[in-house]
């Protein structure tokens, strides 16, 4: 009986120090919100011993104990850390929005910032400028060093002038060339829109990326050679379980006349008149008796609406979804002028072959209404003549 006790506890003792020289194995799988994440970095911390997913996103790893902690990263993820005895059997990685700032999207592919010997400048859709916006360039409006956005007419609906550190010819045309998620659009625009970018929903924006020197001729071919204006629209959800989600934005907003030009009021018509011609001349018989302010006829309080609705999620593993409406109404504060635009847009990306082979599919469209009004009219002055007077 005392042997057999003996050579049970020489057993236990050798089992003990084998446990003790192998260390504590951790296993699982490294998956995102689309699935497994293939070369994410598994490291004991503060050692250099660590290991490599693999393209099930799955590893296996040695540490020196059940309680040395086991940190989890990869690139464009946030890293997650667990004690070796708490490493659970699925690891979901969530996406750090903060090292995307550092990523940029070129024509061919993305690079690091760092990486970039261009000048690139991005920005997002919570940095744009909110408010009634008609036509996307006004988003631009002071957001990027040596973009420069110059308002129109002023009209409902006019376009802005974009120039990209300044220009470049006297008399070729000076637009940067604009990419709609990968789609170059041409700088004739739309018959009847004021310019190319009048056919988008602002909101529908996710962010601009704006290629400034001649590095994206490389890229773009000589229409970049004004610099590139890359635009991406909004996608559906990437997060698996999300059946819908709905957001609904209105803006209002009233515009009106500040100030009016300084000019002399029917009294003062009528003295000048009668200093010019006389006391009871036919030039101020000619006046009448009317007292109008004629600034104040031709203009008024012009209110604006944008309303917005977009539903977005994903149906099912392989197919996120985005469907937005907006309706846009601007008045202008000259009587006469106004805009109308209605849009829809839909946006599909299934994904097949186990997720290794994504689809885009972009839709938009759009119905603008746009009544200009005669700002003014260019007459040539002729000089006055007795008997004669115009008002």
């Amino acid at each position: 009986m005392k042997r057999l006790l003996t050579a049970f506890a020489v057993l236990c003792a050798a089992c003990m120090t084998v446990f003790a020289q192998g260390g504590y194995q951790v296993k699982g799988v490294v998956v995102d919100a689309i699935g497994p994440v293939i070369g994410a970095s598994v490291i004991e911390q503060g050692t250099s011993n660590g290991v490599s997913t693999g393209l099930d996103g799955d590893f296996l790893l040695t540490v020196s104990s059940a309680d040395a902690i086991v940190e989890i990263t990869c690139i464009g993820y946030a890293s997650q850390t667990f004690a070796a005895k708490d490493v659970p059997a699925s690891i979901l990685l969530a996406e750090d929005t903060n090292f995307l700032d550092e990523v940029v999207v070129i024509g061919y592919g993305t690079v690091k910032k760092s990486d970039l010997t261009g000048s690139v400048s991005t920005v997002k859709a919570d940095e744009i400028n909110k408010g009634v916006v008609t036509t996307p360039a006004d988003l631009l409006r002071g957001k990027s060093a040596g973009v420069v956005v110059t308002a129109g007419s002023g009209m409902p609906g006019a376009g802005a002038t974009v120039r990209i550190r300044g220009g470049s010819s006297i008399n070729a045309s000076n637009d940067p060339l604009y990419i709609i998620d990968g789609l170059p659009v041409s700088n004739d625009g739309i018959s009847g829109m004021s310019d190319p970018l009048s056919s988008i929903n602002p909101e529908d924006i996710e962010s601009f990326t704006v290629l400034k020197d001649a590095s994206a001729t490389a890229i773009y071919g000589s229409r970049a050679s004004n610099g590139v204006i890359v635009i991406t629209t909004k996608k559906g959800s990437k997060t698996a379980g999300v059946p819908m989600n709905v957001a609904l934005d209105v803006t209002t907003s009233v515009n009106t006349i500040a100030k009016y030009n300084k000019v002399l009021d029917a009294a003062g018509i009528r003295s000048l008149i009668r200093d010019f011609y006389g006391l009871n001349s036919a030039a101020e018989a000619a006046l009448g008796n009317a007292d109008t302010n004629w600034q104040k006829e031709i203009y008024r309080v012009a209110p604006s609406v944008d309303a917005n609705l977009s539903l977005s999620g994903r149906i099912g593993e392989n197919l996120p979804y985005r469907v937005s409406v907006g309706a846009t109404s601007q008045q202008g504060t000259l009587k006469g002028s106004e805009m109308s635009r209605w849009t829809l847009g839909v946006s599909l990306a299934p994904t097949f072959f186990d997720k290794h082979l994504t689809v885009s599919l972009n839709g938009k469209g759009t119905i603008a209404y746009n009544s200009y009004a005669q700002p003014g009219r260019h007459q040539r002055r002729q000089p006055l003549r007795p008997h004669q007077a115009r008002v």
